[in-house]
């Protein structure tokens, strides 16, 4: 597990990659103006604003932050405690680092004005659908990587899969938590903060960016992945789809693949295994994938009860969905680590 920070992001092929990280993170609000002079009347302006964000923090003391990340880790700790790697003094020190973090998140919030996208639709007195995401996503993510430096440091022996899983779900139970003393257009501008927290420690999307720096954009193998990290969401959404429908009887304590929840921790699955196949492809191996995709899923799926031949149809899935968006050229790129990905979790089961 290697955390650093992108903070020497400069070439024009991570520029690109990194931008497409970006717009990951853009959340949708329904407005009815665009020039308010009222924060009652147009809160979603006031949200927007210095003032509006300093408020929204200010329902977020350092009391509520401590509680909903001591609570998450005594919900994360009852999942993975009985696990021989994770001891009860590595689940202590995650915790710590959750509420180390979470601050540093929301500083950048508040320090940060909004990106704010406002589509010309040709209708001034109609509703506009304005688009909020963050801005400087370098930067942020400049910040996060200082805070996993340390912990790398401190868990260099920790199983890092097993952190991993652990992180990923103490950080989705705390924003929860958090989020929910906030108002729906509060949570919608700081939710993709969040997102970004979550997927920073269960997508390598950085790497991603850094390892673009060894093509130029007129390489084949660059502007394959540029063009399909692009669909991302549209690929893993087709793949969902015909992942759920093909067991749309599966049912556990969770609920079934329909319920929203599931859902969106689906999605962002999906989500999460192309970046680790466009990783490999980028890296020239399929190390990240036999290490570190494979392992974390085989603990995390069956430990929650998701059925091993399920992962393996969903892989099967969204691999072929792939192909089928592939040129015969590109195809010849990607053959190798498409088959590997696929044969490393065939040998899984």
């Amino acid at each position: 597990m290697n955390y650093l920070a992108p903070n020497n992001v400069q070439s024009s092929t991570s520029q690109y990659l990194l931008n497409t990280w970006k717009n990951r993170y853009v959340a949708t609000v329904q407005t009815i103006a665009t020039n308010p002079t009222n924060s009652r009347k147009y809160p979603l302006e006031f949200v927007a604003s210095q003032a509006g964000r300093k408020r929204t923090l200010e329902k977020l003391p350092d009391k509520l932050i401590k509680s909903a990340c001591h609570n998450a880790a005594a919900r994360t700790k009852r999942l993975y405690l009985d696990h021989q790697y994770l001891k009860f003094n590595d689940t202590v020190d995650l915790s710590k680092f959750t509420l180390k973090t979470i601050p540093v998140l929301l500083n950048c919030y508040q320090q940060q004005a909004p990106l704010v996208i406002n589509p010309d639709n040709g209708a001034a007195d109609n509703a506009s659908e304005l688009q909020f995401g963050i801005s400087d996503v370098s930067t942020l993510a400049n910040h996060l990587g200082n805070c996993f430096t340390e912990f790398e440091a401190q868990h260099s022996t920790s199983k890092d899969w097993l952190v991993q899983c652990f992180l990923t779900s103490q950080i989705s139970l705390a924003s929860t938590s958090l989020l929910a003393a906030l108002d729906p257009v509060e949570q919608t501008m700081l939710g993709p903060y969040f997102n970004l927290l979550e997927e920073y420690v269960s997508i390598p999307w950085w790497r991603l960016c850094l390892s673009a720096d060894r093509f130029d954009r007129l390489s084949p193998h660059y502007k394959l992945v540029e063009k399909l990290l692009a669909r991302t969401s549209e690929i893993s959404l087709t793949v969902y789809r015909r992942w759920s429908q093909q067991f749309d009887i599966y049912s556990s304590t969770r609920g079934t693949l329909s319920d929203l929840k599931i859902r969106r921790s689906s999605l962002r699955d999906f989500d999460m295994f192309q970046v680790y196949l466009w990783l490999s492809l980028l890296q020239g191996n399929l190390n990240v994938i036999e290490t570190e995709l494979v392992p974390f899923c085989t603990y995390i799926y069956k430990g929650i009860g998701i059925p091993w031949q399920m992962t393996v149809a969903g892989t099967q899935l969204l691999l072929e969905e792939i192909l089928m968006r592939l040129r015969a050229d590109e195809k010849a790129i990607a053959v190798n680590y498409i088959q590997g990905m696929m044969q490393a979790f065939q040998a899984a089961a």
